[in-house]
């Protein structure tokens, strides 16, 4: 992997200062930043040049890859200058707010030979990779067909940023793309990884818990995928303590992930497909341990490794800004309680 890049962070809140810290520890020693105000760094330790003019950051600094992590309704328009940069691109999730800009800032990439990325580092999470593994297998594999599956993340968005008001982060605002079905698409969008894109979208949002957001508080998404397997998602920002659980029922076994704890289990069917069997008698017949060692900026570290491997043999990273999009598709119709 080629350390040789000029990297460019646009937006340094705390994932833009976690990509600093990572890029440093990979190796990039060519890193500068462009943010509003010249500020003081909160958890960096290293000497970085800063720019408060955008156009100045492109042109005199001339960045090969940009990272965009400024809040999310801002991503796309500074996307687009990188991109008119020739300035290769990793957005953080989720891509944008809505879907303006997006077919321009796809044709700006292709007509600059540029390359772009999503960042939803949960494709490098080792439990979410073994289920895969598991769902490619198909219909002869361990688990059989998938049938449905249930998740649920739950925070508390006061507990995120302790050092903030959390009615100023751009989470809690709708002008900035906040609220958690865009905040907390990671999971939306490791559905779309495992069976493509929804043809069926519903959700409800509730807005009744005693916290003060200009967005939703929590919404519940109905999703049915090709082949009939079907989902209900729940993303929650006033839960406590915080909940991250997943289910998946397939034909030939169960599995059950709590990501908090670091477990997944595997249960199979002793007799043979489940709606074939009488008894429906089940084993345990798995369980999966994060090791004591891993540390959740593994996930961060991995993603920006593969990102860069991308880059050096010329490959487009996945997800693109296609794929990405997907998200926001699921989040917008899912808020809008309509039927797709």
């Amino acid at each position: 992997m080629s350390t040789s890049h000029r990297i460019l962070i646009c937006g340094v809140g705390s994932v833009g200062e976690r990509h600093i810290r990572n890029l440093v520890t990979l190796g990039f020693n060519d890193i500068a930043v462009y943010r509003t105000r010249n500020t003081p760094f909160r958890d960096v330790n290293v000497s970085i040049p800063i720019y408060t003019d955008l156009k100045k950051a492109l042109t005199d600094f001339s960045p090969t890859v940009t990272f965009i992590t400024n809040p999310t309704a801002f991503h796309v328009p500074i996307a687009l200058e990188a991109a008119r940069a020739n300035s290769h691109l990793f957005i953080e999730k989720p891509i944008s707010h809505n879907f303006e800009g997006l077919e321009e800032l796809c044709r700006t990439l292709e007509s600059h030979h540029c390359l772009a990325m999503v960042g939803y580092m949960l494709r490098f999470h080792p439990l979410f990779q073994q289920v895969k593994t598991w769902l490619d297998e198909g219909s002869t594999g361990v688990l059989g067909r998938p049938l449905f599956l249930r998740t649920t993340w739950g925070e508390h968005l006061p507990d995120w940023h302790p050092w903030e008001d959390y009615r100023k982060s751009y989470a809690a605002n709708s002008a900035m793309g906040g609220g958690p079905a865009l905040t907390l698409s990671h999971d939306l969008d490791v559905l779309v990884w495992w069976f493509g894109a929804p043809e069926t979208i519903v959700g409800l949002s509730n807005s009744t818990s005693p916290l003060d957001l200009d967005v939703e508080h929590s919404i519940d998404i109905l999703l049915g995928f090709n082949e009939g397997v079907t989902a209900n998602v729940h993303l929650d920002f006033c839960q406590h303590p915080p909940t991250r659980i997943w289910e998946l029922v397939c034909s030939q076994g169960k599995v059950h992930m709590d990501i908090l704890a670091g477990t997944l289990t595997r249960w199979e069917s002793t007799i043979g497909e489940i709606h074939d069997s009488q008894s429906g008698s089940l084993s345990q017949a798995d369980v999966q341990t994060l090791p004591e060692t891993f540390d959740r900026n593994d996930l961060f570290l991995d993603e920006l490794r593969y990102f860069f491997s991308c880059l050096e043999i010329g490959v487009q990273p996945m997800p693109d800004i296609s794929t990405g999009a997907e998200s926001i598709r699921i989040a917008h119709q899912a808020l809008s309680k309509g039927v797709s």
